[in-house]
């Protein structure tokens, strides 16, 4: 499994991203209050709140997040070309940043064509 960061604003939370219409999903289920996984049949994506997590960061990539009081979700996933059709659904947030796991921060719309 692989995985990367979204960085959203203090508005960004899990319910925001549970609460979205899933394309081509079959089940959502709930695996606590922090966590739940969205079924594709062979594929699926958990999503973690993970706040405590900016504590993992170095000085200069906490910059590089332009909140001031970012909110962070892990997001797991088996197949990469799955999370970036998930990324590009109309209804998914926008104005978020993504760490991706190589060093990279970036705004959801570099990390989508990147």
């Amino acid at each position: 499994m692989q995985w990367i960061i979204l960085i959203g604003n203090e508005h960004f939370n899990l319910k925001l991203i549970r609460d979205l219409q899933h394309d081509g999903e079959n089940t959502i289920t709930s695996l606590n209050t922090n966590r739940f996984v969205v079924d594709y049949g062979n594929d699926h994506v958990f999503y973690e709140s993970v706040e405590d997590i900016i504590n993992d960061y170095e000085e200069d990539d906490i910059k590089r997040i332009p909140f001031p009081n970012p909110h962070f979700i892990m997001m797991t996933y088996t197949n990469g070309k799955l999370m970036k059709q998930i990324l590009s659904q109309d209804n998914f947030p926008r104005g978020i940043y993504i760490d991706d796991d190589n060093g990279n921060i970036l705004p959801i719309e570099e990390f989508i064509v990147s």
